[in-house]
């Protein structure tokens, strides 16, 4: 794929998530406009659980990476890879991902996003609508008696329950990336998503844009010589 290719791929990316964060501040000024949410610079305890992104938005991350970010992505990347080889399926994946794999590699020591400006439109719908402490808990974790208290105090008209996490913006987003895969299917004739820091470190490589021109079957065998041909790590849509 030449370069013309991948920056018109970014530059989708870039406009999707100009796109949603418009909806959301829509949002926020008629239908939600009732709901607070606790999202603040230096709250980054979402920070440690598995995001999932398009390969538009990957790119775009991976196109303007300093040096020392890239080194914790490649840490990071070597750590989920180990993860995964002794998950049996993607809840395996998931249940033990933050404890495996660590904070997100673009988290910086302030807390804050490193890569805030292009950050994918699944962080970008992300929206807390309880104290920061919450995203760091592991509901499954807690008595029963505290969990279900706090199961019970979610308004379910907001919230994408059983989460905290407010369910409109979410919504707006996951209707968003299907036109942005959507749209990569229409040039690429194939689409693809996964986990966040894994795919950013994928198109960081020097190999992957010719990856990507030679088609589906090369990117599958390019995925299998890095230990990342699982479903719950990156997924395809094709026709």
């Amino acid at each position: 794929m030449n370069p013309d290719a991948l920056a018109a791929l970014a530059e989708l990316a870039r406009q999707r998530q100009e796109e949603l964060d418009a909806a959301i501040a829509a949002w926020r000024q008629e239908t939600g406009a009732g709901v607070h949410l606790w999202c603040r610079p230096g709250c980054g305890n979402c920070c440690t659980l598995a995001v999932n992104t398009t390969l538009p938005e990957a790119l775009a991350i991976a196109c303007s990476l300093p040096h020392p970010v890239r080194e914790k992505l490649a840490a990071t990347a070597t750590r989920i890879i180990t993860h995964v080889r002794q998950c049996a399926d993607g809840r395996d994946f998931l249940a033990g991902y933050r404890q495996a794999v660590g904070p997100c590699p673009f988290l910086e020591k302030t807390d804050n996003c490193a890569i805030y400006v292009t950050r994918p439109l699944a962080c970008r719908a992300l929206l807390a609508t309880r104290p920061p402490d919450w995203c760091g808990v592991n509901l499954a974790g807690l008595p029963a008696y505290e969990r279900d208290a706090f199961l019970g105090s979610l308004d379910h008209t907001v919230v994408a329950y059983p989460t905290h996490y407010a369910a409109a913006p979410q919504a707006l987003a996951t209707a968003i990336e299907r036109g942005l895969l959507f749209s990569m299917l229409q040039l690429n004739g194939f689409a693809v998503s996964g986990n966040l820091p894994l795919l950013v470190w994928l198109c960081a490589e020097e190999a992957f844009p010719a990856v990507l021109t030679d088609g589906i079957a090369t990117l599958r065998a390019f995925l299998a010589s890095h230990d990342a041909n699982r479903p719950f790590l990156v997924q395809f849509d094709a026709p």
